[in-house]
């Protein structure tokens, strides 16, 4: 399936805004139905925190750091998406403006490159895949191709989740690499109206070059699940007594023999936070 070439348009993004949405609720609602546990632990960004303290339990929950590092990016990525794509009144369609898709190129880094976005994506995925729940999970630091194609990607397709088709519409690593490394310009010679990459190898999977009309369709895919998915799960977390009609849950948390206890954990809408009930 090729990307259809041409700008943006007012009627194009609203559909692939629903697009995406839907397919995140989709996901969401399969793990909720097939894993209520593990539907919690996901909202509850559960994660293992290495200490030097014995005392210390590593197995903690509502991780704030990645919550941070989350907040920061959408208020941007809200800010952004409202000035260049709110199409005002008798704006039909975006513009090839070099100022917005230099911006857009470092928006785009910085969607496939944040480690708390892809954990996330990570753990659904596996999740989807009726996996336990991971609480460490290792995001390479360089070179994460194999881990967005291969880890992400291709596990959500297994289940078929249309989640992974918006991956592959928005995801290129050649792209990501050239605007990582500024191995990129743009060519508008002879109405070429494109972005050259120079980090080009040769492989058949490689770009060596994108139309802005191309290059508009993946950024608004990678922006756009960037966006939703950390709102709808924000969305979800803030929603979690009101859906359930109670505001303690029961998690599945390891044990150092590997095993699982089950414990109770309680959301508290008032500071959006869990912490585990002491009985």
């Amino acid at each position: 399936q090729t990307l259809e070439k041409k700008m943006i348009s007012r009627k194009q993004f609203a559909d692939i805004d629903k697009e995406i949405k839907d397919s995140i609720e989709e996901s969401l609602d399969k793990l909720k139905t097939e894993d209520f546990s593990n539907y919690i632990l996901f909202l509850a960004d559960a994660q293992y925190v290495e200490n030097n303290n014995s005392n210390l339990d590593p197995f903690c929950i509502d991780y704030r750091i990645d919550g941070y590092q989350d907040s920061t990016r959408i208020e941007f990525l809200s800010q952004f998406l409202t000035n260049y794509y709110s199409f005002p009144e008798n704006t039909l369609s975006t513009d090839d403006n070099s100022y917005r898709m230099n911006i857009e190129l470092m928006v785009y880094t910085h969607v496939w490159e944040s480690k708390s976005f892809l954990k996330k994506l990570y753990r659904l995925a596996h999740l989807n895949n009726n996996e336990e729940y991971d609480w460490d999970v290792n995001v390479p630091p360089m070179g994460k191709h194999d881990f967005i194609i291969d880890k992400i990607r291709k596990v959500f397709n297994n289940n078929n989740l249309k989640i992974w088709e918006v991956i592959k519409k928005g995801f290129h690593t050649s792209l990501r690499n050239a605007f990582a490394h500024s191995e990129y310009s743009f060519d508008r010679m002879n109405n070429n109206n494109r972005i050259n990459l120079y980090n080009y190898g040769g492989k058949k999977w490689e770009l060596q070059t994108i139309t802005f009309d191309e290059w508009s369709l993946r950024f608004v895919y990678s922006a756009l699940l960037g966006y939703h998915f950390l709102k709808i799960i924000m969305e979800r977390r803030l929603n979690l007594i009101e859906q359930n009609d109670t505001d303690i849950f029961t998690i599945k948390y390891p044990k150092k023999s590997k095993n699982f206890i089950d414990r109770k954990i309680k959301y508290s809408q008032n500071g959006n936070g869990f912490s585990f009930v002491h009985e």
